[in-house]
């Protein structure tokens, strides 16, 4: 099921990405993916499902190696501890894992970014902003699709 899932996230994203207006973040739908995935299991499974996805957007994007794998780590182990610490129940526990999750991933960019000394492009927090806003009903609708009924 998964294999199928990251073709069709890959294609999504970059029918998105060239729908998308020029300059601006499109949502993240490998973090969609990857969040969905944890939160239908355990930790063992999810995080390296996570690892090897962002690796996999790494691959295919002709990125830094690595760059995607850590980001989507971090949102994922994120994910996790807020959901260790949060009711699972309700829209509110559910957005603060999501934004938890999506700062993390941003944070794990950064680190490596700065562990490689590479030049951090201006990044305007209004952008990040946006792309979280926009990734955040996907998230929502991705729950909504993956409950079993």
């Amino acid at each position: 099921m998964i294999p199928f899932l990251a073709l069709l996230t890959l294609f999504l994203s970059g029918l998105l990405s060239a729908l998308w207006p020029q300059g601006a973040m499109a949502p993240d739908l490998f973090l969609v993916l990857a969040l969905w995935y944890a939160a239908r299991r355990p930790f063992y499974l999810g995080l390296p499902a996570a690892f090897s996805l962002g690796l996999l957007q790494d691959l295919l994007g002709y990125g830094l190696l690595g760059l995607h794998a850590v980001g989507l780590t971090l949102a994922t182990y994120a994910f996790y501890a807020a959901g260790r610490r949060l009711s699972p129940e309700g829209y509110l526990p559910r957005l603060f894992a999501f934004f938890w999750a999506f700062l993390a991933k941003w944070l794990g960019y950064f680190l490596v970014a700065y562990w490689l000394r590479l030049d951090l492009p201006p990044l305007v927090l209004g952008d990040l902003l946006l792309e979280g806003l926009f990734t955040l009903p996907l998230y929502l609708l991705a729950l909504r699709l993956g409950r079993s009924p």
